[in-house]
């Protein structure tokens, strides 16, 4: 038995040491300002990631027990099957709460329809030109058109749509 914890241990150990080292490659796409991104939900309960330090638990914990003799075989086995379904469900949880939008604080630019922001740069029907508002608790730069007269610098306006990464407004009433 001592193999397959053996072999458990290097298999979730080296999957791990791969994630760790090849890191996430954000990128900013599409004319995105940099500090918005779209989310869809975190990982599920049970996914690969999570799995892999179920495995790595398992290997460890079983070689540790098996290996020292510190247990007999069934209870190294109950033990190591224990704490390697234990780390699944915890990794698990722990990733897809990481991965919410809520817990991220990032924000999609369909969250700006219907907010009131201030143009930076003056907008028209055929002249984009850019917007601030808050989103997720910070300032973001939005481009902008509007479908009416051109809206000057230093105006407030309200978002109407988003499409595209482009928001229409509109000048906000009084």
């Amino acid at each position: 038995m001592w193999l397959v914890y053996l072999l458990a241990l290097v298999i979730g150990g080296g999957l791990l040491f791969v994630q760790a080292i090849s890191g996430g490659h954000d990128s900013v796409a599409g004319g995105h300002d940099a500090g918005i991104q779209h989310h869809g939900a975190g990982p599920g309960l049970v996914s690969i990631r999570s799995t892999v330090y179920g495995l790595f638990a398992f290997g460890f914990v079983g070689a540790a027990l098996d290996l020292l003799a510190i247990t007999g075989h069934g209870a190294a086995f109950a033990l190591a099957l224990a704490s390697g379904v234990a780390a699944t469900l915890a990794a698990g949880f722990t990733l897809a709460r990481l991965g919410s939008v809520e817990a991220s604080g990032a924000a999609s630019l369909e969250q700006a329809r219907g907010r009131r922001g201030r143009v930076l740069i003056e907008c028209g029907r055929e002249r984009p030109g850019k917007i601030r508002v808050e989103l997720g608790g910070q300032q973001v730069d939005v481009k902008a058109i509007t479908d009416g007269p051109t809206i000057s610098a230093g105006a407030e306006v309200v978002v109407v749509e988003v499409r595209d990464d482009v928001a229409r407004v509109a000048p906000a009433a009084g």
